[in-house]
């Protein structure tokens, strides 16, 4: 007995699934090839090896500068450029002398005295500053030295007695002693960073 033929819809639907997956087997000829992603255990990235933040030496911070009370350094400035002119006058009496001109250095003796006066209260009226003290000192003790011999000179001047003009002498050289030490003391302040406008932090000694 022959067998039945298959009903026409069997026959139509099965021919569309063969068409369907030959078409689909032509389109993903006509793909590119797709490049596998690579195992993240396969990745390679560059590597620069960065400093421990343990191991090695540490960075030094650079030395900060000092900070002193508030408008501080303007009084220690008005101060100092008055110790500069007492030291130029005790350097001057003697050279007005030497020149034979007294006049003109008892007058410089005079001015001495007040100039140093006049510094040795701008000292009191400073606010003390612990690194400031040294030099602060040193400059007092200078200009106690420059009015005491502004006084002797003019005993000097006015008497014209010998021991009055020794003694002047005296103290003018202890003060040009101790001028190096009070100027290492105002280099230190100067590495604090105190400058002073139009002033060098040194004083002049009398030779």
């Amino acid at each position: 007995m022959r067998p039945s033929p298959a009903p026409r819809a069997t026959r139509s639907v099965a021919i569309g699934l063969v068409l369907v997956t030959l078409l689909a087997g032509v389109l993903a000829c006509d793909e590119p090839a797709r490049t596998p992603r690579p195992s993240p255990s396969l990745i390679v990235l560059p590597f620069s090896p960065q400093p421990s933040n343990t191991n090695g030496p540490t960075q030094t911070p650079g030395a900060s500068l000092a900070t002193w009370p508030l408008g501080w350094d303007l009084s220690f400035c008005s101060m100092f450029e008055q110790a500069v002119i007492a030291q130029q006058l005790l350097v001057d009496v003697e050279r007005a002398m030497s020149e034979g001109d007294n006049h003109d250095a008892r007058l410089l003796a005079d001015e001495l005295v007040q100039v140093a006066t006049d510094t040795t209260d701008l000292i009191g009226g400073l606010v003390d500053w612990p690194p400031a003290r040294g030099p602060v000192a040193g400059i007092a003790g200078l200009m106690d030295l420059g009015a005491r011999a502004g006084t002797e000179y003019h005993s000097w001047f006015a008497d014209g007695r010998r021991a009055a003009l020794r003694r002047a002498r005296g103290l003018r050289t202890e003060n040009g002693t101790q001028v190096p030490t009070t100027n290492t003391e105002l280099t230190d302040l100067a590495d604090l960073g105190l400058t002073c406008p139009n002033t060098p932090l040194v004083l002049e000694a009398p030779g």
